[in-house]
């Protein structure tokens, strides 16, 4: 991603961009529902 930004490689920083949002949306996802699995004792 830096070399795309040094090159200023406007699609490939894009790409990055959303590539990095959904693995965070779906790392997210991950821990919300090993959460509920793990924690269910606690609802």
């Amino acid at each position: 991603m830096h070399e795309a930004q040094v090159q200023l490689n406007t699609t490939s920083i894009v790409a990055y961009m959303i590539i990095a949002g959904l693995v965070g949306f779906f790392m997210d996802r991950i821990v919300l529902v090993l959460e509920s699995v793990l924690l269910r004792w606690k609802q």
